[in-house]
């Protein structure tokens, strides 16, 4: 599914129990395979998100907005081997994201408010027209003026299936840390975002939804949320802090 020559993906998001995910996850077993990453399909993830000076995606988000647009820097298990740049698009029920690869300098520049590398980038011969998060960003910041805001932490677990290109993700432990700390410091203080005992549950598919997802996600209808981590941490951060998030 196309829109504005962007793929898109269905989303659907639910609040659950460790009851719940114990009940999906042998269910899952049974006809999904976990993701090649991690141990066991779990990897720890830590986002760095980005929002403009008016708290834009944030405030149209608890506005109920169905358009809408984040920007993220994501690492895996605290490791610098992989930083990424990412740029999630929300239409609606469905979800457009594109990602780029950054170095550790790349990143650092994008902490200062600097995106004049990735104009080095487009005018290279070697682009190719890639980059399509840090291209997004580097318009979007030319007059929004992007900065970080809250680092969002989990634990995932993921199930795939090649019919319909399904994706599962289980995400618990979800902590919100403070922007201004170092995202590869495993020391960098956190506090809880969630009710403890509840975790995220993540359904992405393409044109198809398979039979026995659909089966498996039937009782899970009223627990159905459009919930956003990056407002959720916002809010535990200003907690944190005394302070209202806008």
């Amino acid at each position: 599914m196309q829109y504005n020559n962007h793929k898109l993906r269905h989303e659907l998001k639910y609040i659950i129990s460790y009851r719940d995910y114990f009940a999906l996850r042998t269910r899952a077993l049974a006809f999904m395979r976990h993701d090649e990453h991690g141990d066991n399909g779990r990897y720890f993830i830590r986002s760095l998100y980005l929002d403009d000076i008016m708290l834009s995606n944030y405030n149209q988000k608890m506005d109920g907005w169905n358009r809408r647009r984040k920007y993220r820097i994501r690492i895996y298990d605290l490791s610098d081997k992989i930083i990424k740049f990412e740029v999630k698009d929300k239409y609606d029920s469905c979800i457009s994201k594109a990602s780029d690869r950054i170095s550790i300098e790349e990143y650092d520049s994008i902490l200062e408010g600097d995106f004049s590398f990735v104009a080095d980038i487009i005018f290279s011969d070697s682009d190719e027209g890639n980059c399509k998060a840090l291209r997004i960003a580097y318009i979007d910041n030319a007059t929004k003026i992007l900065l970080p805001q809250v680092v969002v932490d989990y634990d995932r677990e993921v199930f795939i299936c090649e019919e319909g290109n399904v994706r599962m993700t289980f995400d618990m432990n979800l902590r919100a840390g403070l922007a201004s700390g170092d995202i590869f410091d495993p020391e960098l203080v956190t506090v809880p975002a969630y009710d403890e005992g509840c975790m995220i549950l993540e359904v992405k598919y393409d044109d198809y939804l398979p039979d026995f997802v659909r089966h498996m996600l039937r009782p899970l209808g009223r627990w159905q949320s459009s919930q956003s981590k990056y407002a959720m941490c916002c809010i535990a951060q200003a907690n944190l802090l005394g302070k209202d998030v806008f």
